[in-house]
């Protein structure tokens, strides 16, 4: 779940300074920065806030502290935040991987402020310690992150280690070529597996398959068994030795007799299976109501809270003496405020349909 800690937002107008550059491009692509989009060249600057979009290309992105971002086509991703202290090597950084496949490389930040990195896709949280990684997102948010190996231009290779959370756990992958998949944020991260597959192949991939390659891994590691190829008429009795089988009934459990599917057992097991469906099914009840829920634009004069609608963004924006905050978030996910400012609060106020969370602090 996303979090934001605002202690005092002011609108204001500020030039934010060059952060980076578009180091190399093939094909086309833009930086999409307030309302303007600039077509996508080399040496074109960066600054926070900026999205990179390609379409038929790939963009190399090269920061400030040496960071690498690789966006390849089709693919989109956003600049949240970045700050860095050459004389120190700390600083922060942020970014979103929103759509498509992008390479991520650690520069110094990552190196010696790993705490301040904050990667994430629509469906999971990376955190980074000092290594090269993948992420490829499909049209509905899911991720596939890949561990790479980190390679120097002498051809040294390292393996780093990151996390991949979400709302419900976290992997922790630490071999080249681990890869996980996460559907969204409210699932448990699978476990990794390594993918054989070469580093060009990934980044190709298409985004949206019948089967991904970590399906398709996981299926040859334990292939599904047809009942149609089990032949229930064979019989080897004869092949045994009544010797070696009476010594082998010394450790029989009730996984070795069917104990276990007995009547009592499945009866239970259906109980407990109701009692899920049950739960699933008011938890989808619940999200229905929200999704019919319509939200009226314009001044809410109980809370002082400004609503519109302008695809392909919504606004939340309020305003308390010298206090004021202004949202514009994608109409794609939904979003939950948390709003303290001076006199006032409100919890749990909803835009959309989602688990992500805004808290806004703003008192004297």
């Amino acid at each position: 779940m996303l979090k934001y800690i605002i202690p005092l937002l002011l609108i204001s107008n500020v030039a934010y300074a060059s952060i980076g550059e578009i180091a190399t491009i093939n094909g086309s692509g833009i930086v999409k920065r307030e309302s303007d989009e600039i077509v996508g060249e080399q040496g074109v600057g960066l600054e926070m806030q900026d999205t990179i979009a390609t379409a038929n290309g790939r963009m190399q992105l090269e920061f400030e502290d040496d960071t690498r971002v690789d966006v390849t086509e089709h693919s989109r991703m956003v600049i949240d935040e970045f700050v860095y202290d050459p004389n120190s090597g700390n600083g922060a950084l942020g970014m979103r991987a929103t759509l498509g496949a992008v390479r991520y490389a650690s520069g110094a930040i990552a190196k010696n402020s790993r705490q301040n990195v904050n990667i994430r896709t629509p469906s999971a949280t990376i955190g980074v310690r000092g290594t090269d990684f993948m992420m490829i997102v499909d049209e509905i948010g899911g991720s596939m992150i890949t561990l790479l190996p980190s390679c120097n231009t002498a051809g040294m290779c390292v393996v780093g280690e990151i996390t991949v959370e979400t709302d419900e756990g976290m992997v922790i992958m630490n071999q080249a070529f681990q890869t996980t998949v996460v559907s969204h944020s409210g699932m448990l991260p699978k476990p990794p597996v390594i993918l054989e597959l070469p580093e060009d192949m990934l980044r190709s991939m298409l985004i949206v398959r019948r089967i991904t390659p970590y399906d398709e891994t996981v299926e040859n590691a334990a292939p599904a068994v047809d009942l149609l190829d089990i032949d229930f008429l064979a019989f080897d009795e004869l092949d045994k030795d009544p010797l070696v089988e009476g010594i082998k009934s010394i450790w029989v459990t009730d996984l070795d007799t069917n104990t276990y599917l007995n009547e009592v057992f499945v009866d239970a097991l259906n109980n407990q299976m109701k009692q899920l469906m049950a739960i699933f099914m008011d938890e989808l009840d619940a999200q229905n109501a929200e999704i019919l829920r319509v939200r009226q634009t314009g001044l809410d004069p109980e809370t002082g809270i400004f609503y519109d609608e302008a695809p392909p963004v919504n606004i939340v924006a309020r305003t308390e003496n010298q206090h004021q905050f202004r949202f514009e978030i994608s109409n794609s996910y939904g979003y939950t405020f948390d709003i303290v400012q001076q006199g006032f609060s409100i919890y749990g106020y909803k835009v959309g349909v989602g688990n992500n969370t805004i808290s806004i602090n703003q008192q004297e």
